[in-house]
């Protein structure tokens, strides 16, 4: 019985325990039911957050794909937009390359005009100095003739050869610079040839038996004729033994534009202002009388094996500011040659005076371009002689020159 108690004790025990778990499962299954419930309103939401991430993922892929369409367009916008800017690039650049080159020759035209004001300022400042220059020139100039007047009017205040020679005696002017002294007598003086000798204070041949020439080497060297040429203010040679020559300084025998022909029983004289005499062909005339568009040397007289020919005379040319006084002689005459020989033909003398308005007293003396041989029958024709720069020439100023000068 007991053991029956202990048993139906036990599955009552059982009972309850079984109740208990009966009732706990009712618990459970309520609590189950609500979890189910919980679990579908869970569910509910989850389908409603499906729902709306649904709609959210049809809102995202519209989005998307406007976003697309969009990111297209703004492509295509990018693209239009970058043509077109491309373009407005291309255009501006061509304008920007345009407005440069235009830049550039503007730039080039204001630097050749930049250039040419900058020559022309040369120019200006060249033309500036110059002027400068010119007037500073003509300043000295002025100062000069100012000076050569002072001179010239101090000159002319000695007018006459004694008074000017009183004056160098007396002054530190320089002989054979300034003026040309020669007081010794039996001088013989070589001047240039060919080139001006200027003397602005006179020549004064003082001594006696004075020979005045040009520097030339005849008769050793034949091609070498003798001009002389002197400028000065005075001329005084003082004595009849003294003289300017130059004589048988032109061409030589069988030489020159009118030289001496080949006679019958000798040779000819040699021609210039008059023809050559002689038993044959005489030289011929040439040249002007006048002496200032040409002068010329006297030919040279006609020679054949040892008959030889005189030489022409040369050529003399004097400019006198002031005062001619000669008491000697001036010469240019034609050489005599041998006995046979032919004269030579008389050469040239030129004789200017500077101031037509001088009135002072000119003594010519003897002035001669006669030519050699003048008492044989082969004698040589006459020179030229012409003097300019005085108003009138009396008998006796031409009484002893010869031949008859121009003037």
């Amino acid at each position: 019985m007991s053991d029956l108690k202990a048993e139906s004790s036990k599955k009552n025990q059982n009972i309850i325990e079984l109740m208990d778990a009966v009732q706990q499962l009712k618990i459970e299954r309520k609590t189950v039911t609500n979890l189910q419930k919980q679990c579908d309103e869970q569910n509910k939401q989850i389908n409603n957050l499906k729902n709306e991430l649904l709609k959210k993922d049809q809102t995202i892929t519209a989005l998307t794909k406007d976003t697309q369409q969009l990111k297209i367009k703004i492509e295509q916008h990018n693209a239009e937009l970058k043509n077109k800017m491309n373009s407005r690039v291309s255009e501006l650049q061509k304008k920007f390359d345009s407005h440069t080159k235009k830049f550039e020759q503007h730039k080039q035209a204001i630097t050749i005009k930049l250039e040419k004001q900058t020559t022309n300022i040369q120019q200006l400042k060249l033309r500036m100095t110059m002027t400068v220059v010119v007037m500073m020139i003509v300043m000295m100039t002025m100062a000069m003739m100012k000076n050569q007047e002072k001179k010239r009017q101090h000159i002319i205040s000695f007018n006459t050869c004694e008074n000017m020679f009183s004056f160098i005696k007396n002054s530190y002017l320089k002989n054979g610079e300034d003026f040309l002294l020669v007081s010794e007598n039996k001088q013989f003086v070589q001047l240039k040839n060919n080139e001006w000798n200027n003397y602005k204070f006179g020549i004064f041949l003082i001594g006696k038996n004075i020979t005045l020439t040009a520097d030339c080497k005849r008769p050793y060297e034949k091609e070498e004729f003798g001009y002389l040429k002197i400028k000065t203010s005075h001329l005084w040679i003082k004595h009849s033994s003294s003289r300017i020559a130059c004589s048988e300084l032109g061409y030589p025998e069988n030489q020159g534009p009118g030289k001496g022909g080949v006679g019958k029983s000798g040779n000819c004289g040699g021609g210039y202002g008059t023809n050559g005499e002689g038993q044959g062909i005489g030289g011929r005339v040439y040249g002007k009388e006048a002496l200032l568009k040409e002068i010329h040397f006297g030919s040279g007289g006609g020679s054949q094996r040892y008959l030889s020919g005189g030489s022409g005379g040369g050529i003399i040319e004097l400019i006198i500011e002031q005062q001619l006084t000669n008491h000697g002689s001036i010469q240019s005459n034609g050489g005599d040659g041998g006995i046979s020989g032919g004269g030579g033909s008389g050469g040239s003398i030129l004789i200017k005076f500077e101031h037509q308005s001088n009135t002072l007293r000119q003594t010519f003396g003897i002035i001669t371009c006669i030519g050699g041989k003048q008492y044989g029958s082969s004698k040589g024709g006459k020179g030229r002689i012409a003097i300019y720069g005085i108003n009138y020439l009396s008998p006796d100023n031409i009484k002893y020159i010869n031949p008859i000068p121009f003037y």
